[in-house]
């Protein structure tokens, strides 16, 4: 496994909304604050005192430290407990039938420095007088013996049936800085983000992989043990070892500490039964409180994770630390949980080299992420993420179980994920969403997830409006799905508390440029429960399916915006465009702005408001009458109608106007049809120095009018070499005789943005503006820009 570099794999959250002078700022001060961090114990019971290993036949007293290498007086130690071990006694067919009685080897209050790691055999306890009195800390100088190695581990070449260990009440320092560790609190580790001592300046002198604190073995329990200034995995849980408990231990940097960046509890390596609980996790630790590759029925509940973004900048280290992730993990538990800076995870193993284990691919299934507390996650609070991938001959994996594996040297399996339960956790300011369900591959998901009962307050704190997931962008919902058939997602509670608001919807089907979308979501629970949004910017839900593309082009001068048209999508006429002031809808603009910025044109040729005026500067095409109508304008209440003489199309042209060879020029227009709609187009003409013409048109066939509203045309290109004048230029197809169409709002313009707004009551401080383009039923992405 290696470490942060390669996270988010299938799911890297990337900006897409960057708003100079405002991206990142939290919309108002953060009232939460983390869980406090302590060296007392929770659950665990008191450390073992000295009377009780002198009465306990099967306990043995370590000497004292040496100051010197403790190993060998150590491993003496461990040898002479694993004499008065008493197996356990198996029946037939393996289960237990008399319990083991292990052995304990009692450490004393101190330093114990070990030149190369500690082994314990089946059934041999290792416990100290106190997690702040008895340490076991490596001596450096020696890190080759730690190469991929732990300072306290399992006997790897032996496993013993009914067998079980504890290590507990002690504290394990790897002297990542040297002579550091103490438990003394602090708010920064000692030289954050520097290279452990035994590695040098430039962190060639040693190995990235040397000096781990603990790797268990089947049924260890490590407990109230303090896991301090390591560069390795702090505690390990791999090679299929089963019924392992974490129970209750703390992950610092204190006391001018500081360590690598691998995971605090790791593993994998389809380990079973795992229970990590009651475990904190202070602010000063580096690299993933939680992450196991390749697992089965893990439980994570009841810890404390704190993440911090003023450490992670100390350290000049802008990735994620702190998140809870479960990669190619199935029925598994995450409850309980409470998180602060940092976020809970559940993905596949496709992010690693697609060798050994993780060749086959496993999504995350039969898990329950329940009643966890998470706040102020820089990303979304909660994501689970469905992925695979091709192999050499372009074919997706081979539909597997867990216990199906790979034969074929072509071909590898992937074992479809879904099922999984997302319920009664709290998500609160979120960086972007508060909960994420997202895939690149269909077939990586074969059954529902459910989503509900869950609250998520003030989604997008950061101060993300949209993001890439790298499988679809989003934007900020309380909850987003882009992957599965017949999910169900009931009876939430989504918005914002307190002041600004930064949630934009409450629940988002689908994602923007997406490989995977949802179907048939279920949005009502069978008792009728409903999701409960309010104080949402735009919508309680969006439907990405739905939604027209955004404006582009977007700039501010001063109070005054400016925009170009959204391209038409078929079935998805824009209707429109709204303007919000940071969390505020400032103007709703149907069709669009009633003046068009820098329009070529004079005000009677765009408008029609103006009755002496008529139809003057336009010029009927063939089969074409043009007239001046009131009552019935896109802008005002004038508008021009165009009468078709026969079967074809109707047409009409402005005055010349002088051209600018190699200038963009854009036409616009709007249009509603009296009956039939028709396919409407926004064109140009120009006329070079040798009098040959241009008429060229938009060929984008989704701007059909209708009766029922308004839509708008638009189509922009450079004026040709020798170009001398231009034109606009319309036309509407597939009329037939005494057709009536309406067109309203026209503009002609050197450059590409026709829409305008101008802030009426601007602030005096700088405002995030977004623009959206919308339809009768959906909003656009957003298009933002800063001005005040």
């Amino acid at each position: 496994m290696t470490c942060l570099a390669r996270r988010w794999a299938a799911a890297a959250l990337l900006p897409l909304v960057s708003i100079p002078g405002l991206a990142g700022r939290p919309a108002q001060a953060a009232p939460a604050h983390p869980s406090r961090y302590s060296l007392e114990a929770t659950v665990a019971p008191a450390a073992m005192k000295a009377r009780d290993c002198r009465f306990d036949a099967a306990c043995v007293f370590a000497p004292d430290p040496s100051g010197g290498d403790d190993h060998a007086a150590l491993q003496a130690a461990v040898a002479k407990a694993a004499t008065l071990v008493v197996p356990a006694v198996l029946k037939a067919d393996g289960s237990v039938f008399r319990a083991a009685r292990p052995a304990t080897v009692l450490l004393g209050a101190g330093t114990y420095r070990l030149g190369r790691g500690l082994q314990l055999p089946p059934d041999v306890n290792l416990r100290g007088r106190g997690i702040t009195d008895t340490t076991v800390s490596m001596i450096t100088a020696n890190w080759q013996n730690f190469t991929y190695g732990y300072l306290i581990s399992w006997d790897y070449h032996t496993r013993r049936a009914g067998s079980s260990n504890l290590v507990s009440d002690l504290t394990v320092n790897g002297n990542c800085r040297e002579g550091a560790g103490a438990p003394v609190r602090r708010d920064l580790p000692g030289r954050p983000g520097a290279y452990c001592d035994f590695r040098g300046p430039r962190g060639d002198l040693a190995s990235t992989n040397a000096g781990g604190g603990i790797a268990v073995g089947d049924r260890w329990t490590v407990r109230q043990v303090r896991f301090t200034n390591l560069e390795y995995f702090k505690v390990w849980v791999g090679d299929g070892v089963k019924d392992v408990r974490i129970v209750d231990n703390r992950f610092d940097n204190w006391g001018g500490a500081e360590s690598g960046d691998e995971d605090n509890v790791g593993g994998g390596s389809r380990n079973d039964g795992v229970v990590v609980e009651d475990n904190q996790f202070d602010k000063t630790i580096r690299g993933n409180s939680f992450d196991f590759t390749n697992a089965i029925r893990t439980t994570v509940r009841h810890n404390s994770v704190t993440a911090d973004r003023a450490v992670a900048d100390a350290r000049g280290d802008t990735s994620l630390y702190g998140t809870m992730y479960l990669e190619g993990v199935v029925q598994a538990t995450v409850a309980d949980n409470d998180l602060y800076g940092a976020q809970i995870s559940l993905k596949t193993n496709g992010g690693y080299d697609h060798s050994g284990e993780n060749r086959d691919i496993t999504n995350p299934r039969d898990s329950v992420i329940s009643g966890n507390r998470i706040s102020y996650a820089a990303d979304a609070g909660i994501v689970i993420v469905y992925d695979d991938y091709r192999d050499a001959d372009g074919t997706a994996g081979t539909a597997g179980g867990w216990d199906d594996h790979s034969t074929a040297a072509g071909d590898h399996v992937v074992r479809p994920g879904g099922n999984n339960v997302v319920r009664d956790n709290v998500v609160r300011y979120s960086g972007r969403s508060g909960i994420l369900v997202i895939g690149s591959y269909g077939h990586a998901k074969n059954a529902p997830d459910t989503i509900i009962g869950n609250r998520v307050h003030n989604s997008g704190w950061g101060g993300s409006t949209g993001y890439d997931t790298g499988a679809g962008l989003f934007d900020t919902a309380g909850i987003g799905l882009s992957i599965g058939d017949g999910d169900r997602i009931y009876g939430n509670v989504v918005g914002d508390h307190g002041g600004r608001r930064t949630t934009w919807y409450g629940i988002q089907l689908g994602a923007r440029r997406a490989p995977t979308v949802p179907s048939n979501t279920v949005l009502t629970g069978p008792a009728g429960e409903t999701n409960a949004v309010t104080r949402v910017i735009a919508g309680a839900y969006r439907t990405v399916a739905l939604a027209p593309e955004a404006p582009s082009g977007l700039t501010a001068s001063g109070a005054t915006l400016s925009w170009e048209e959204s391209y038409a999508l078929e079935g998805r006429p824009v209707a429109g465009y709204r303007v919000y002031r940071d969390d505020r809808l400032a103007a709703d603009l149907p069709v669009g702005s009633a003046a068009i910025p820098g329009n070529l044109l004079t005000a009677d040729e765009a408008g029609f408001e103006d009755a002496a005026a008529g139809t003057a500067g336009w010029t009927a095409g063939f089969r074409t009458t043009l007239d001046r109508v009131d009552g019935t304008g896109a802008a005002g209440t004038g508008a021009m109608s165009l009468t078709s003489g026969g079967t074809g199309e109707v047409s009409f042209a402005g005055r010349a106007l002088a051209a600018t060879p190699g200038q963009a020029y854009t036409s616009v227009v709007s249009a509603k049809a009296m009956g039939a709609g028709r396919w409407v187009r926004a064109g140009l003409k120009f006329t070079t120095a040798t009098g040959t013409v241009d008429n060229l048109a938009t060929s984008n066939r989704a701007t059909t009018d209708s009766a029922d509203g308004w839509i708008t045309s638009s189509y922009t290109v450079e004026a040709p070499a020798g170009a001398v004048s231009v034109q606009a230029w319309y036309l509407i197809e597939g009329t037939v005789a005494g057709e009536v169409h309406l067109v309203d709002r026209i503009g002609l313009v050197a450059g590409t943005r026709t829409e305008q707004w101008t802030d009426p009551e601007p602030s005096a401080k700088t405002s995030a503006y977004h623009v959206v383009a919308y339809t009768a039923g959906e909003n656009s992405a957003l298009s933002t820009v800063a001005a005040s």
